[in-house]
């Protein structure tokens, strides 16, 4: 029979039809052994233990202790920062100039708070919202969730491959279709990077973002913005009449679904002793802190690209069509001189090379959680993963390659209203019913 403080447990809000005796919160987690510190995550063709040790837990704030968890955010960032994100902002600064930097500043604060749901979701309960929804949810439902969310990964990965192939075509004039092709190879690049360690991984990543703001920095500079209409966009909230898809498409833009499922499983890298509260709050807490750096970054690079188009392009008077992810390059060219357009170019390339790897990351999370191992060769589950997202972008390529700016917003408004559903998910299943003293509710 189980102990009185066993069956006091906390169970979650949402789940299937409960079982007469209740078990413990190790046996609800399936955690291997309740001594045992180590987490484990999907890594190739095994579990792989976490590989970044964060020592023991420290009295008051610690800048070491800081860089020990800092690396999943920024990785999670990078969906903030993807072609589609690029574009959105670019016909912000185009059709509206300044006055919606305050949506991108709002943004970003929304998917900060989501975002700290989707850590706390893997550092209390030690799995992904993919594998929670599975497990918590009835059969069909839980497949109605994989379809949605597969949908915006799809629609998320057509604008990044698409996107690193129209990088391709401003760098070495090469047909879209051909950059396609060349983009999926980023994922031999993924496999190989995996094999020499997470750390190696995120710093790779971290070097990505860095030469995106280099790129877009330095543009920002030539733009000469007016500083004044800057804090002015941010501060006065204003959306102007012409540009209201513009204002949807940025918020849908910026806000991911997919990074939900993503960032509740790259927490899970760093070794956290799950029975010790202390150490529970440590992670929430530092991992919070590298998510709000990370977004103000994403927000930093963001806002250069909407203020460099609010000065080389948006004309109070003048209607003219908004530039693309390839006309924004004639555009710098005709305004900033040539070398602007190869600084666009590599800022383009840098956030497509990194986001389809993010994407990577993400389908096989989601895959697995849903399905668990399908393929016990990593190199098949990345195929497929890849596959799924490479074919619609091979049609995009061929098929509507004069559309696709039209398609990419279109596909920023439709994922505004994708993580509605997500955050009710990570609300529901991250959070537990209090009972009695014994509860894990004290460490979100």
């Amino acid at each position: 029979m189980p102990s009185q403080e066993v069956a006091d447990v906390e169970t979650p809000l949402f789940q299937r039809p409960v079982i007469e005796n209740e078990t413990s919160t190790e046996e609800l987690l399936d955690e291997p052994n309740k001594n045992d510190i180590h987490e484990f995550i999907e890594i190739g063709d095994k579990l792989a233990e976490a590989q970044v040790d964060t020592g023991e837990v420290a009295s008051g704030f610690s800048w070491k202790k800081l860089w020990r968890y800092t690396g999943p955010g920024f990785l999670m960032s990078i969906a903030y920062l993807d072609p589609g994100n690029l574009e959105a902002d670019l016909q912000c600064g185009a059709a509206a100039g300044y006055s919606m930097l305050w949506i991108l500043l709002y943004a970003h604060i929304a998917g900060f708070f989501i975002q700290v749901l989707s850590v706390r979701l893997g550092v209390v309960t030690g799995k992904h919202l993919a594998q929670l929804i599975n497990n918590n949810y009835s059969r069909p439902i839980s497949l109605m969730f994989w379809l949605i969310i597969e949908l915006a990964i799809i629609g998320s990965d057509i604008q990044e491959i698409v996107g690193t192939a129209i990088a391709l075509k401003i760098l070495l004039r090469l047909p879209l279709w051909i950059g396609t092709l060349l983009t999926a190879m980023d994922t031999l690049t993924f496999m190989l990077l995996q094999n020499y360690g997470v750390r190696k991984l995120e710093a790779f990543f971290m070097a990505l973002i860095s030469v995106m703001a280099l790129c877009f920095w330095i543009e920002m500079f030539q733009s000469k913005p007016d500083v004044g209409e800057i804090f002015k966009g941010i501060l006065i909230p204003l959306v102007p009449s012409n540009a209201v898809v513009e204002a949807v498409a940025l918020i849908g833009a910026v806000i991911m679904p997919h990074n939900l499922f993503l960032h509740s499983a790259l927490v899970m890298t760093r070794k956290t002793d799950r029975n010790s509260k202390s150490k529970i709050k440590e992670a929430n807490f530092y991992f919070s802190i590298e998510s709000g750096l990370a977004l103000f970054c994403s927000f930093l690079i963001n806002m250069a690209i909407v203020v460099v188009f609010a000065s080389v392009f948006f004309s109070h008077n003048d209607k003219k069509s908004l530039p693309g992810l390839y006309d924004a390059a004639d555009v710098l060219t005709r305004t900033l001189g040539s070398g602007a357009r190869y600084l666009w170019a590599f800022g383009l390339l840098a956030a497509g090379q990194s986001s389809t790897m993010t994407g990577t990351f993400a389908g096989q999370y989601v895959v697995e959680g849903f399905f668990g191992k399908l393929f016990k060769n990593p190199w098949k589950r990345v195929a497929v993963t890849r596959g799924i997202a490479i074919i619609p972008s091979m049609l995009v390529a061929v098929l509507a390659v004069n559309h696709f700016d039209t398609m990419g917003e279109l596909l920023n408004v439709l994922q505004k209203e994708l993580p509605n559903v997500y955050i009710g998910c990570a609300c529901g299943i991250g959070i537990y019913k209090k009972k009695k003293k014994h509860s894990l509710d004290d460490a979100l």
